[in-house]
């Protein structure tokens, strides 16, 4: 079992590669004022242990068109509706995100789309989608920052 001081290396080593997974091992040993191999060592334990499960690319603004138009959308479902409906929109190159929710909505989804018209299909889409008792929209006016 990890002592309390490994639990906090761990945590600020995910937070360092969360900032930039790309940064070299011996950085990273630097920052956190261990060796290279023991942040190789305690990498390969995370990612064993399944804490890491995956490194990924989050695309810039230059990568995306300029009249990209992003919106999140609530979609509360039938009873039992939950697999046909996230297959359905797993489909669609426009659905970059899902979540399940709890509360009074099922699923949370951003929309990526060229235009505003683009996006008023896509919502009218899901809205018609069967298993889709209703939705509730928010277009996404400025992202403030992500991880």
């Amino acid at each position: 079992m990890a002592r309390p001081s490994d639990a906090a290396k761990d945590r600020e080593l995910i937070r360092i590669l969360t900032e930039n997974a790309r940064l070299p091992l011996s950085d990273i040993a630097k920052s956190l004022g261990v060796s290279r191999a023991t942040v190789q060592g305690r990498l390969a334990r995370l990612e064993r242990d399944g804490v890491i499960a995956g490194y990924t690319t989050i695309l810039g603004k230059a990568s995306r068109p300029v009249t990209t138009i992003s919106a999140l959308i609530l979609i509360e479902l039938e009873v039992r509706q939950q697999g046909s409906v996230v297959a359905a929109l797993k489909k669609r190159p426009e659905i970059v995100q899902c979540h399940t929710l709890s509360g009074h909505f099922d699923l949370s989804v951003k929309i990526e789309c060229e235009t505003a018209s683009d996006l008023d299909t896509m919502i009218d889409w899901i809205a018609e989608m069967e298993g889709v008792r209703r939705t509730t929209s928010s277009v996404i006016l400025a992202r403030k920052f992500e991880r």
